[in-house]
């Protein structure tokens, strides 16, 4: 029989298996190092369990390196790192693939439009086909933070920076895609393409956006556009810029509610970070809409830092948009304290903004608001500084109107010149000129928001005098910048005058000359 050597058998197995096991420990991987464009910048063999040495970091004139968008300190796979940029090379790369030419947006869903105004960092609004009209248009598959209807960490960053590229582009082009309103039914949807220069291609601007991380990306799988608004959301989300995470320097984040009053909101307004938040007691003037004019509840004393001593009331216009209904709140003359934020010198002026927490009035403490009367022919122009669209403070005639910004007036001795009527349907109001006896015009807006609207095409005659009572507001392409907006009209019930809006029907009132 044969004899096994079984203490050489065992060393044999040992043998083998620390020969598998210093061969497993020896196996590498490949760690290649890419820049955004797929150049390679290094390749390294990597022993399992390393980790990888990543080169320099890449530079480039129009682009930020940020940070590297895998893990390289423990390596078991072979894996490509790409350098992660805060920069618009997707922009760039995409190319407009469709003719816009003879195209009219509305009508064909592309073309070439005339911008009015941009509202924030995702909405503008814009002139097509040779319209009048403005119609507004929210920029498709992206969301920028809230910088109007209340203020949001980066929204006057990514407001301030649509407003920059979209004034001064050479060339606006809109594309549609899918649904072309919004959930609202006023806005219209497109993907925003624009040309720099007139020897420049065009940009997707929502791209560009999401590249440069001012907005986040939200739109399905199936969009045109979808792969690289996914790819710029992904590498915007690691570079934990802006909208992902980055600190906004010029936003007050603190939970703490200031007690202030509106005078002191208009002169002290530079002590306040956006986005801070104030407890105020104020006194309603009028209603447009869900917006309201305020002003404070009490005359207050304030001591500006020159030593100067103000007796006076403060007084804002309130924007709330479409959600809540302060015409059947509150009655003209209530007082309630209330949460809000301030929105200074946008593109509507000044203005509170994120309105909340707002009290109940005391039927008590209602007193009529005194209302300041002008007379027309008193008013003029002068030269003053005004802002141009894209920001930049120039010379200009403005109306004196200027002086009463933010409070309701009366203005005796206007002329109507001529009242028309703009949009259609629930988007339709007025606008009516006025002169007095130098012949300096004064626009009268009536807002499509007004819950109870006046027809101003009946009530106002061409050739009339009228006293008119309303909102000073600014609005850049009213005659002299500035404008009389009136509230909300009186309420009827079966003919009979509702008691609570007797204030309300003088607020056009004719008059004989």
């Amino acid at each position: 029989m044969k004899k096994y050597n079984f203490k050489n058998i065992f060393l044999s197995c040992l043998l083998l298996l620390l020969t598998l096991v210093l061969v497993a420990c020896s196996k590498s991987y490949t760690v290649k190092f890419v820049d955004y464009d797929g150049t390679i910048l290094k390749t390294e063999t990597v022993k399992e369990g390393g980790a990888a040495t990543a080169p320099e970091n890449p530079v480039h004139d129009d682009y930020e390196f940020v940070t590297w968008d895998k893990d390289f300190s423990i390596i078991t796979e072979d894996i490509t790192v790409k350098a992660v940029y805060l920069g618009t090379a997707l922009t760039e790369n995409l190319k407009m693939d469709f003719s816009f030419a003879n195209k009219e947006f509305k009508k064909d869903g592309i073309g070439e439009v005339k911008l009015n105004r941009v509202v924030d960092g995702d909405t503008m609004s814009v002139y097509s086909g040779g319209d009048y009209q403005a119609i507004t248009i929210r920029f498709l598959g992206i969301d920028t933070p809230e910088s109007t209807g209340s203020i949001e960490p980066w929204g006057k960053a990514s407001s301030k920076y649509a407003k920059e590229v979209l004034y001064s582009a050479h060339s606006i082009v809109l594309e549609a895609e899918g649904e072309r309103h919004d959930s609202n039914g006023t806005r219209w949807l497109a993907w925003v393409w624009y040309k720099p220069t007139a020897d420049s291609e065009y940009r997707l601007f929502n791209l560009e956006e999401v590249e440069l991380a001012y907005a986040r990306y939200s739109q399905k799988v199936s969009s045109k556009y979808h792969a690289p608004l996914k790819e710029a959301s992904d590498n915007a989300k690691l570079t934990e810029k802006r909208v992902w995470g980055e600190k906004d320097p010029n936003f007050n984040y603190s939970k703490d509610t200031i007690e202030t009053t509106l005078l002191d909101l208009w002169y002290n307004h530079d002590d306040f970070q956006s986005g801070t938040y104030f407890y105020v007691t104020v006194r309603l003037v009028r209603t447009v809409g869900n917006n309201m004019y305020l002003e404070d509840a009490e005359e207050v004393t304030l001591e500006l830092e020159d030593g100067t001593i103000i007796n006076d009331k403060g007084a804002f216009y309130a924007f709330y948009g479409y959600v809540a209904s302060f015409y059947r709140y509150y009655n003209i003359g209530d007082v309630f304290r209330m949460r809000c934020q301030l929105e200074w010198d946008s593109d509507y002026g000044s203005q509170l903004t994120g309105l909340s927490k707002y009290s109940t009035a005391k039927p008590e403490d209602n007193v009529v608001p005194e209302i300041m009367v002008l007379d027309a022919d008193e008013l003029g122009y002068s030269i003053r500084d005004v802002k141009d669209e894209q920001g930049n403070v120039i010379k200009d005639s403005v109306s004196d109107l200027a002086d009463y910004f933010c409070k309701v007036v009366t203005v005796e001795n206007l002329k109507c010149e001529s009242v028309k009527i703009k949009g259609t349907g629930e988007d339709q109001y007025y606008t009516a000129v006025m002169t007095n006896k130098n012949g300096d015009k004064f626009d009268v807006y009536f807002s499509n928001n007004l819950i109870t609207k006046w027809n101003a095409t009946e009530i106002l005659k061409v050739g009339s005098y009228y006293s008119i009572t309303g909102g000073i507001a600014y609005y850049q392409y009213a005659n002299g910048y500035y404008q009389i907006t009136v509230g909300d009209a009186p309420r009827y019930d079966g003919g009979v005058l509702n008691n609570l809006d007797v204030l309300r029907v003088d607020d056009i009132k004719e008059i004989n000359k």
